[in-house]
């Protein structure tokens, strides 16, 4: 029985592609699906997804189960360009919307994907990591507030909420919200109405309307 779980490198598809994955150019071949329409299978979701790690290490953000040989050698890499990181990030969220991975996940039921692939798209968040500097400490904002999920508070400069309106149809409407954190409220989705919460800075925003500009 081969190997399946919801981290990145839990599969035997991205297990297998490690040594692959021994350049820049090899990691940005298996961006591909962004811009296209169809359905991606389980096999090249993984792929991409095992890749877009190492764009998130190559970027100071590693997931904590890199296996160790990539992590060393996508240290070497550099900083990634901004297609290749506007390239990851497009391909996630193909991934995230229309793969096969995200139906079999589905039919799981446990939320332990949503949790993984939220958590990749924080990480993708992350400004460049400078080398060898530590980040300067600030006083984090504590959010005692519980989530309306997991029902502990929500912890460090967690601030996110959501709103639901019920609507019986006849102009009346109710409207409920509360606290979240966004990998609870995510694990509780459908992976294919997961929110993508991207942020983009200036140069990446610039980028990305550039690309967009080209396209057309």
């Amino acid at each position: 029985m081969g190997a399946w779980g919801a981290g990145p490198f839990d599969n035997d598809d991205a297990l297998d592609a490690i040594d692959e994955f021994d350049s820049v150019e090899a990691i940005g071949a298996q961006f591909t699906v962004a811009g296209l329409e169809g359905y991606i299978e389980a096999d090249q979701a993984s792929l991409i997804i095992a890749a877009a790690e190492c764009v998130a290490a190559m970027r100071g953000h590693p997931h904590p189960d890199l296996p160790n040989e990539l992590a060393e050698r996508t240290s070497t890499f550099g900083k990634p360009s901004l297609e290749l990181f506007n390239s990851a990030r497009d391909n996630i969220s193909a991934v995230m919307s229309r793969s096969e991975l995200c139906e079999l996940w589905a039919e799981e039921g446990s939320g332990d994907w949503n949790r993984e692939m939220t958590d990749l798209v924080a990480r993708l968040n992350e400004p460049q990591a400078a080398p060898g500097k530590k980040k300067a400490k600030k006083k984090p904002v504590d959010n005692p507030s519980p989530c309306a999920f997991c029902d502990r508070p929500m912890g460090k400069e967690e601030m996110s909420m959501f709103d639901i309106s019920l609507a019986d149809g006849m102009g009346n409407s109710l409207k409920q919200g509360g606290w979240a954190h966004i990998s609870c409220l995510n694990a509780a989705l459908h992976p294919k109405h997961m929110i993508q919460n991207w942020q983009f800075d200036q140069e990446l925003l610039d980028f990305a309307m550039k690309k967009l500009r080209e396209d057309d």
